[in-house]
């Protein structure tokens, strides 16, 4: 999910985008297909027909936007994830590897309305990404002896609402989960969407998202907010669950998070990986379990970690410390923006933290990568479930 949530009716009705990046695709997203082999298949004749591509590098940007899958020769323990709105699988090319090294089976998907320009975004429906979330999980779970599923921000809300409605869930993998958003104005995205179909129009520099995203998206993704908030309300879930969280996520309501995980998530068997300097009160209070991990690292000069550095290894091609991408678009004034462009020395955070003394550009790996790893493995097998949440 985009920050620019927070501007959405201040710049909604001045954009009309006739381009052929901000127009629908006429053909229709190849939804529900098995097995997943074919739905790969159909998904990369898809990207290859309906995408505009960013760069010249095209073979690069075909790879990051496809469903893949390692392990597949596993059949004991399995997770499916499900990215964000606007995102790609690449998000979990990380995770998964990690993953899969391990014994673990992953399979990601690739949601309606992705991976192909943000004009597909103009399509999508909350209820097309449901669906295709539990068609997915049915399909690994007649694979798979011990079915997982994962998410990141949005996709986290569809992964918890298909687990809350099944009994072969064994655990939730929840990554930055927007479960509720901090800008009051998206509540309304799902009522002005074909009033105000582009409220962020950014330029398309990044292969593995989209910058720019339909009103129709940010609908899609309150609805699914508003869903959750609705089963919350008269039940609880008692499926496992490890969930990692940047304390000053600008897109999350981290703290709701939090009290979520404290009173609705009722297993005995859970983890909380709070990126932050303070422990949520609800979560103490509860005497739920917690692992902080500081972010105030200025040997890395990381200040805070961000709604989307959790899910990145230091040593990711295009988010690690080596890659020169840079999102300076970061909620700066614009000659700190220009600064950033022009690479001079950064600082590291989330979307609007600044400083007098730093320039920042978005933080986009985790520097407990590793540490975050051992805690999946732990949370996925039973012989390591000691060390889970272990603090640093």
């Amino acid at each position: 999910m985009v920050v620019a949530a927070s501007t959405l009716l201040g710049v909604a009705g001045c954009h009309s985008q006739p381009s052929a990046r901000f127009t629908a695709s006429s053909a229709t997203f190849p939804s529900k297909v098995a097995p997943y082999s074919r739905y790969l298949g159909r998904i990369e004749a898809w990207l290859k027909s309906e995408r505009i591509f960013i760069s010249e590098n095209e073979a690069q940007e075909l790879a990051m936007n496809m469903p893949f899958e390692c392990a597949s020769n596993v059949t004991d323990r399995g997770v499916l994830f499900v990215h964000g709105l606007g995102d790609s699988p690449y998000f979990f090319r990380d995770v998964a590897q990690s993953l899969c090294n391990q014994g673990i089976r992953v399979r990601t998907l690739l949601l309606p309305g992705h991976g192909t320009k943000p004009g597909d975004m103009l399509k999508v429906s909350y209820d097309s990404w449901q669906q295709e979330t539990e068609f997915h999980l049915n399909l690994l779970a007649e694979e798979v002896d011990t079915l997982y599923a994962g998410g990141f921000s949005t996709g986290a809300n569809l992964v918890t609402l298909a687990a809350s409605g099944r009994d072969d869930v064994e655990g939730l993998l929840l990554f930055s989960p927007a479960f509720k958003s901090r800008f009051f104005v998206s509540k309304l995205a799902p009522y002005v969407d074909s009033l105000f179909p582009w409220p962020n129009v950014e330029k398309e520099d990044n292969p593995s998202r989209y910058n720019s995203t339909a009103m129709p998206g940010f609908a899609a993704y309150q609805e699914s907010v508003n869903a959750l908030q609705g089963y919350f309300e008269t039940k609880q879930i008692d499926v496992p669950v490890i969930i990692v969280v940047a304390e000053q996520d600008s897109v999350v309501d981290t703290q709701w998070v939090a009290q979520q995980y404290a009173n609705n998530f009722t297993s005995p068997i859970k983890c909380l990986l709070w990126q932050g300097e303070t422990a949520p009160r609800d979560v103490t209070e509860q005497g739920a379990t917690v692992a902080l991990q500081t972010m105030r690292l200025p040997e890395k000069r990381i200040a805070a970690a961000s709604h989307m550095s959790v899910l990145f290894s230091p040593e990711n091609p295009l988010y690690g410390v080596q890659s020169n991408f840079r999102i300076c678009d970061n909620g700066q004034s614009e000659g700190k923006q220009a600064q950033c462009e022009a690479g001079e020395e950064v600082w590291f955070g989330p979307w609007g933290y600044t400083d007098k003394q730093h320039v920042y550009s978005r933080l986009t790996y985790n520097p407990y990568f590793d540490a975050m790893i051992a805690q999946l493995l732990a949370f996925t097998d039973k012989e390591k479930a000691s060390t889970l949440c272990a603090r640093d």
